[in-house]
C-alpha cells in the first residue's frame, strides 16, 4: 500500500545519485506528528514511532497502516536486543524498555547509572555479540529533574548492575552506528553539527585517543545530524536537514539524497536490505538503492 511515488532529487551530488536504483521515493504513510525509530520486522513489515503522540505504528505492503501500541513515553530509537525482543529508548520515560515483536509484554530494562536516573535515552544499536550501545541526551527531562549533568554514550548487557559509560563529552549525542566490521563506532552530536568516529575494541571499550571528527554538516538552517545507518561497503548515511547525507568510509562526501522534510531516522529494509525507510516529521517513505545495508543484528 504505497500512497504515492515522488521523484528523487539530489543536492551537492558528488556520486550519491549513482546509489539509487529507482528515480522515485515511495511515500508509505503520512499524517503523523513526529515520526522516529523505524525498524523492519521478520515478516517485512515496518514499525515506527510517532514520538509526540505516544504511539507505535506498523506498516506492511498487505495490510497498510495499523496501530501497534499507545502510551509509549515518547519512544524514540529502537532495535533488536540480544534476547530477540525489540529494545526501545523512551525519551520521556527516561529508560530502556523492551517489547515482543507484536507490541506486547512491555518490560523496563534499564533506567539507572550508578544510582542516578538516566537523562533521556535517544538511539540504540546492538553489536553482533549482543553488546547494546545507546545515547543519552537530555531532551525528555526538565533541567531541575536531571541527575546526570553530562550527556553520555553507554554500553550495556542484560544482567549488568550498571551500564558502562563510554563517552561523556558530547553536547547532544544522538544517532549512532557501527562500521560493517564493528571496529568503528559513529556518534552524531546534533548541537555541534558534526559526526565523530571512535575505534571500539572487542571488549567494548573505546580506544584511547581514537576519537576524530568524521564529518561536519554545513546546513542551510537549524537541523543537525540525527539518526544514522551504514551499508555493507561502509558508507555512512546520516539524517540531517536537507535529506540523507552520504559519506564514503574514508569521509569523502558523496552528496545528499534530498527529502521534502527534515528526516529524523533511517532503517534498512526489504528482502536483500537495499531499501532505505526514512522517518521525516509527519511522513514515512522509502528509497530503493543498488547497495545493501547493514541490517540490525538479531539473535537466532
Amino acid at each position: 500500500m504505497i500512497i504515492r511515488n515522488e521523484p528523487v532529487t539530489f543536492l551537492r551530488d558528488h556520486g550519491v545519485s549513482s546509489l539509487l536504483a529507482e528515480p522515485n521515493r515511495e511515500l508509505l504513510a503520512d499524517g503523523f506528528v513526529f515520526t522516529e525509530g523505524p525498524l523492519e520486522l521478520a515478516d517485512g513489515s515496518l514499525i515506527f514511532e510517532d514520538l509526540k503522540s505516544d504511539k507505535t505504528w506498523k506498516w506492511s505492503e498487505v495490510n497498510g497502516l495499523q496501530l501497534l501500541r499507545e502510551n509509549t513515553n515518547a519512544a524514540n530509537g529502537q532495535t533488536w536486543g540480544p534476547d530477540g525482543r525489540i529494545w526501545i529508548c523512551e525519551q520521556n520515560g527516561r529508560r530502556l524498555s523492551s517489547i515482543k515483536p507484536d507490541g506486547t509484554d512491555l518490560r523496563t530494562e534499564l533506567e539507572i547509572w550508578e544510582g542516578a536516573r538516566l537523562n533521556s535515552p535517544n538511539d540504540i544499536i546492538t553489536r553482533k555479540d549482543g553488546l547494546i550501545l545507546f545515547t543519552d541526551p537530555p531532551y525528555g527531562v526538565d533541567p531541575e529533574n536531571r541527575q546526570l549533568h553530562f550527556q553520555g554514550v553507554y554500553s550495556y548487557r542484560p544482567g549488568w548492575a550498571n551500564p558502562k559509560l563510554l563517552l561523556d563529552d558530547f553536547e547532544r549525542p544522538n544517532g549512532l552506528a557501527l562500521s560493517p566490521d564493528e571496529k568503528t563506532l559513529y556518534v552524531c552530536d546534533t548541537f555541534r553539527y558534526h559526526l565523530r568516529a571512535f575505534e571500539i575494541t572487542k571488549s567494548g571499550e573505546i580506544q584511547s585517543g581514537s576519537g576524530r571528527i568524521f564529518a561536519k554538516f554545513d546546513t542551510d538552517g537549524p537541523g543537525g545530524p540525527d539518526g544514522m545507518k551504514v551499508d555493507t561497503d561502509g558508507r555512512v548515511y546520516v539524517a540531517v536537514l536537507g535529506g540523507i547525507w552520504v559519506y564514503e568510509p574514508t569521509g569523502q562526501f558523496l552528496g545528499i539524497i534530498a527529502t521534502p522534510k527534515r528526516p529524523s531516522n533511517l532503517a534498512w529494509c526489504g528482502p536483500n536490505g537495499s531499501g532505505l525507510c526514512v522517518t521525516a516529521v509527519d511522513q514515512v517513505f522509502r528509497f530503493h538503492l543498488n547497495v545493501q545495508g547493514v541490517m540490525p543484528w538479531k539473535s537466532s
